[in-house]
């Protein structure tokens, strides 16, 4: 008990010195108490103290192994930096026998030093004697008072024992002119003769300090200006001035214009020089490959690109296989009649394998059977078990591989460069932030938020890094067009082909392009002057029976969506510095126990 009391005690002290918080605890020990606690502190010329403590430690009835102090090496000084204190430690005695084994460490700014040993314990009454110097409690030349000033915190707030009496005596190297001596917020008595102060005061400890302050003429003191540390503070480290502020700005700016200049050549795709866009050379045709100026005009195109496929298109269109390309690939799998999809209730749905006739490619053949890995049948409830976890993932990966190591659409896997693309970006704000640590040391600190602007940039601007190949920006051109259709035909200009569900062929295109609202509703203008007639045989909605028709069909594909994503992503997760005569606080301090 008594040790986890003093690791806690040296804990809050050391924390008070860092914010200037005072620590105010309970003892060690219910019974624990200092019955006469008396200092002699002797100070040199140089400023260096010699401290003579006697202590009359009272265990009471509960054993304990002996004593510690908790000095701060450190306090907050004015104009950001640290006022240090340097102690030695001297002889520890104890004229009543106890053990006086010592043992210091040094932790978060603070000194402790114990006293006694593990293998004996005491009740009642102890007497030490601990003798130590330390620098740093001289003030030459006080700016408020004039004089030099001694001014130290005998009894620090960190003592976690009560202490009845105390008395403190000051020695210097001259005459003493002014003392003051304070007691929690109150006075203490004191008295001076020549070099010499006397301080006494009853009932400190349990967090209460004592504060003795002796001034001495101005020049008693030589070469004790306490010793002076940077303290690094987000103020100092970051300083946002004309000069910083400057070289930040322009350094940013300067790599977001690399990285604008990067991304924008990426995105100036390769095309067939010389051809309209859109076409691509015949077999044995000889064509010049250059980029693309992003200023050609779309001609309209009333079918989709040959031999392209809803989600590839949509995975060409903005480099992203994304949950809408999945989505417009189930329907598209649908229509081409190798599974229907049935909706049960407003968020479920059913989907039922059937035979369909034309060949798969490999990412529609993934799909296909992992959906249907247990049975002819599955629901998005089903989707939820924990065996259809990383399906979407393994779908993606392949309709990258799909556009480009088969069609060729793409110079890279527009995954792979995107992934690189954002952990350069994230290298690059981690970077940042470290050069700002470092440069922090000399006050340049700010510096390094140009690199964070522009880490940050290349994370924004992750999916510009890929780059088209010419055949791809032909498909492309083909599918603006046909996207161009979808967007701007009316009813009458709708061009139907002998055979073909021409609204449900082109509907996962125009959920690709996000227009599929608008579709439905021209075929069901269409279907309202009997021109057309929708022959669910791949879709059958919630509530056909009842009038479900063209009207619901978008809102429904667009459940049909987040349906899955939901089901399927629950798969894969199954201070100091004042004249002390005015009081507000010595230099030194600390604390102590017993353990």
């Amino acid at each position: 008990m008594r040790r986890m009391m003093s690791m806690v005690a040296a804990l809050l002290l050391s924390v008070g010195w860092l914010i200037l918080v005072p620590t105010v605890s309970r003892a060690d020990s219910d019974d624990d108490s200092i019955r006469d606690y008396q200092v002699k502190a002797n100070v040199a010329a140089d400023g260096v103290t010699t401290v003579q403590l006697n202590v009359r430690f009272d265990f009471g009835a509960d054993s304990g192994h002996g004593m510690y102090l908790v000095f701060p090496l450190r306090q907050i000084a004015p104009n950001d930096q640290w006022r240090m204190y340097d102690y030695t430690m001297g002889p520890v005695t104890s004229p009543s026998g106890a053990n006086t084994e010592v043992s210091t460490e040094e932790s978060d700014g603070t000194l402790t030093i114990r006293v006694g040993s593990e293998n004996h314990t005491y009740t009642g009454q102890q007497d030490y004697q601990i003798t130590y110097t330390v620098r740093g409690l001289v003030e030459p030349k006080q700016a408020t008072s004039g004089l030099d000033e001694f001014n130290w915190d005998a009894i620090g707030t960190g003592w976690q024992v009560p202490i009845d009496q105390a008395s403190v005596q000051v020695t210097g190297p001259a005459a003493i002119t002014q003392t003051a001596c304070f007691v929690g917020n109150g006075t203490c008595a004191n008295t001076m003769a020549g070099d010499s102060a006397t301080y006494t005061a009853t009932g400190t400890g349990n967090g209460i300090r004592m504060q003795v302050v002796a001034g001495f003429p101005a020049g008693t003191f030589v070469n004790a200006e306490p010793r002076y540390t940077k303290r690094l503070t987000v103020q100092n480290m970051f300083p946002v001035n004309g000069f910083t502020g400057s070289v930040t700005a322009l350094l940013a700016g300067a790599g977001l214009f690399l990285l604008w200049r990067r991304t924008r050549r990426a995105a100036r795709d390769q095309v067939y020089l010389g051809l309209t866009p859109g076409l691509a050379p015949a077999p044995g045709q000889e064509a010049t490959i250059g980029y693309d100026d992003s200023r050609a005009p779309v001609a309209v195109a009333f079918t989709p690109p040959r031999d392209a496929r809803p989600g590839e298109i949509g995975t060409l269109m903005d480099a992203t296989a994304d949950d809408r390309d999945i989505t417009a690939t189930m329907v598209d799998l649908a229509v081409r009649k190798h599974l229907t999809i049935e909706q049960t209730g407003k968020k479920d749905f059913t989907f039922t394998l059937t035979q369909g006739s034309d060949e798969l490619a490999g990412y529609e053949s993934t799909l296909i059977s992992k959906l249907f890995a247990e049975g002819g049948q599955v629901t998005t409830d089903d989707l939820r078990d924990s065996s259809y976890a990383g399906m979407l993932t393994e779908v993606r990966s392949q309709m990258y591989s799909r556009v480009t190591k088969e069609l060729h659409w793409f110079t890279g896997n527009p995954a792979l460069i995107r992934g690189l693309a954002i952990a350069g970006g994230i290298l690059l704000m981690a970077a940042g932030a470290g050069l700002g640590l470092l440069l922090g040391l000399v006050g340049w600190g700010l510096v390094g938020l140009a690199l964070i602007i522009v880490g940050l940039g290349v994370l924004i601007r992750n999916n510009s890094f890929g780059r088209r190949t010419a055949d791809g920006s032909a498909v492309l051109a083909q599918a603006k067009g046909f996207e161009l259709y979808l967007t701007t035909a009316e009813a009458e200009q709708i061009k139907f082909e002998e055979g073909i569900d021409v609204f449900s062929r082109y509907l996962p295109y125009a959920m690709v392009f996000g227009v599929a609202e608008r579709w439905t509703s021209i075929f069901q203008q269409l279907a309202a002057e009997g021109r057309y007639e929708f022959a669910p045989y791949w879709y059958y909605g919630y509530g056909y029976n009842t009038g479900f028709g063209l009207g619901s069909l978008t809102s429904s594909l667009s459940s049909l969506s987040s349906s899955m994503s939901s089901s399927l992503q629950a798969a894969t997760a199954a201070s100091s510095g004042g004249s002390g005569f005015s009081g507000g606080g010595g230099f030194g301090g600390g604390g102590g126990g017993g353990w």
